[in-house]
């Protein structure tokens, strides 16, 4: 079997008028995606001069381009055509001669698939860098519970604002300036954090670290997509998932150990953050985005700006909010487990502090960034089954451990709900990759993440007021009741959902 094989070619149609050209390269595309050898085919029309479209596509082979290409539905594209740029000219250019390598920027020592997976990791890693660190903040400006949960439910409203105020900005002006920005905005959030002076300076800079994520994830997934090697979505989209549980977890991790045992905890914990932005800001800036793949620019009013979420085509819908609901799913259990974990180490371990916090909050993370790579090679539709299953036993277990008050079902309940959030956020970020177009993408990945953004607060809130009226065992149960029931009935419907065959596009 030959090497992938990629090429670029320009068309002009004259003898037929827009509409029918937008009809025929729609009906193209999906007739060149049925096919099992077609990794890509995205056919965009070009602003200027009229009638002018630019075809990207990559093969298995470069015989099954040519025998697409041949076949009847393709004759009227092959007499429009104008010229072909193979991605790695040979000195007979125009030739069909297979490329190798993917399609991407001048090779140099920043290799862009590796920086922006650094950097998604690294923006995420401020994002939760203070969870261990709010205890001290207490300490020091005399704050209570209630304003603990109103500086964690600024952020995460500054996230959710961002996703669908900004959700779709890396869709029209391309995801490089969207990340580099959002990683400017994050580092000096978090600097800003560093030398907070009271509540409201600390408070801000969490606002802008709130905003800064959704920017970089957004961005990230979408720049990891298009710099990706030979199409392959499934590689994108486990890199995307393992970026934001490993970084997730990092930044408690790091900032609880410096705390522990490093002067000046609420500055110095901080550090080790501000100077890898810093570096991955100057890595970014040395990447050259790939100029076919960015988007043309459009006008934009305040209509543009205004919220709103995206949905796939009608028949990618119910796939696409399972892969939602999922996410859901592992956000509101990881978020129950980050709550009681810390008060479950304190029985477990002889140790106390910032340490022990961060620790209990980062190792669901990382053991679900383990599983990641344990299962990268799974389909998404087994994925998501197995995950959303595997929340089902995590809450039974915890159910009886109510009763039991065992140490070891605790640990159980933690590598279930580790194991399930591991394969729900790889499965639902594959979906999410192959139900976008690259129009699409930015909106589609910000409505994902809002999805789970909100079983990240709603369910949390709903068990706080569950045990202030009915006690926290009580609550509980009802919790772990929903989500058990939740998580089997989306399993489910996972399960009677047909596979989808090829994603919509690269």
């Amino acid at each position: 079997m030959g090497d992938t094989y990629f090429r670029t070619t320009n068309y002009h149609f004259t003898d037929l008028d827009p509409q029918a050209q937008d009809a025929y390269a729609g009906s193209l595309a999906e007739q060149a995606r049925a096919n099992a050898a077609c990794l890509r085919f995205d056919v965009l029309r070009k602003d200027q001069p009229p009638g002018h479209w630019v075809l990207h596509e990559s093969w298995r082979d470069a015989q099954s381009c040519k025998d697409f290409h041949a076949s009847a539905p393709a004759q009227t594209l092959q007499k429009a055509r104008v010229e072909q740029h193979l991605n790695h000219p040979s000195p007979q250019a125009g030739t069909d001669k297979p490329a190798a390598a993917r399609p991407a920027c001048k090779k140099s020592k920043w290799d862009p698939y590796v920086w922006i997976s650094i950097a998604m990791c690294i923006g995420v890693m401020g994002t939760a860098l203070a969870s261990p660190l709010y205890p001290l903040y207490q300490d020091r400006w005399d704050l209570n519970a209630s304003h603990i949960t109103q500086l964690y439910v600024a952020y995460m409203a500054a996230g959710l604002t961002g996703l669908l105020f900004l959700g779709r900005l890396s869709d029209m002006k391309g995801f490089m300036p969207v990340l580099r920005t959002g990683l400017i905005l994050v580092t000096s959030g978090v600097t800003l954090s560093a030398f907070a002076w009271d509540v409201g300076s600390f408070l801000f800079s969490r606002i802008m670290i709130g905003m800064a994520s959704s920017m970089i994830v957004t961005s990230a997934s979408i720049g990891l997509g298009q710099f990706n090697r030979g199409g392959d979505v499934q590689r994108a989209a486990a890199t995307t998932s393992l970026m934001l549980a490993f970084g997730f977890g990092l930044g408690p991790v790091v900032g609880g150990l410096i705390a522990q045992w490093v002067p000046n905890p609420l500055f110095s914990s901080y550090i080790p953050s501000m100077a890898l932005g810093v570096l991955a800001i100057y890595a970014l800036f040395q990447i050259r985005p790939i100029a076919s793949k960015q988007p043309v620019p459009q006008k934009t009013n305040w209509r543009t700006w205004m919220p709103r979420l995206t949905l796939p085509a009608t028949h990618l819908r119910r796939p696409y909010l399972i892969g939602c609901l999922s996410a859901c799913c592992a956000f509101a259990m990881f978020s129950l487990f980050a709550s009681l974990a810390p008060s479950f180490m304190a029985q477990m371990v002889p140790w106390h502090g910032p340490a022990t916090s961060g620790f209990s909050i980062g190792i669901i993370l990382f053991l679900s960034s383990g599983f990641q790579l344990l299962i990268r090679r799974w389909p998404a539709k087994r994925s998501v089954i197995v995950g959303l299953l595997s929340f089902t036993l995590a809450c039974i277990a915890l159910l009886i451990n109510l009763w039991a008050s065992s140490s070891l079902l605790f640990i159980l309940c933690v590598l279930l709900t580790a194991f399930g959030h591991g394969l729900c956020m790889y499965g639902g970020m594959s979906i999410v990759q192959r139900v976008s177009p690259p129009h699409q993408r930015a909106g589609l990945t910000s409505t994902y993440l809002i999805t789970g953004y909100l079983g990240a607060i709603l369910p949390i809130l709903g068990l706080g007021w569950l045990a202030d009226h009915l006690g926290l065992d009580q609550g509980l149960m009802i919790f772990c009741s929903l989500i058990a029931t939740a998580a089997l009935t989306v399993a489910v419907i996972a399960y009677l959902t047909p596979v989808l065959q090829k994603p919509a596009s690269t």
